[in-house]
């Protein structure tokens, strides 16, 4: 049995992680009057809202739509 095999599920972890830091690093550069510490922080608890969401695939999207929002808000 493959690594893969023993330990499913990490493969979506794992994109869903390089998708949030990429959530991330656009939205740092859309709202660079925002600090990136406040953009990263928007994230993670945007992130965390959807942390029981049973079908992952779009949690990323909506983790930026959500973030965007709240950035904008805040101008």
């Amino acid at each position: 049995m493959s690594t893969e095999e023993h330990r499913p599920g990490i493969d979506e972890e794992l994109r869903e992680q390089v998708a949030v830091e990429h959530v991330k690093h656009a939205l740092a550069s859309d709202f660079d009057d925002h600090p990136a510490t406040e953009v990263e922080q928007v994230v993670e608890e945007v992130r965390e809202q959807y942390a029981d969401a049973p079908v992952r695939d779009f949690v990323p999207n909506l983790v930026e739509r959500d973030a965007r929002d709240r950035l904008k808000e805040s101008e």
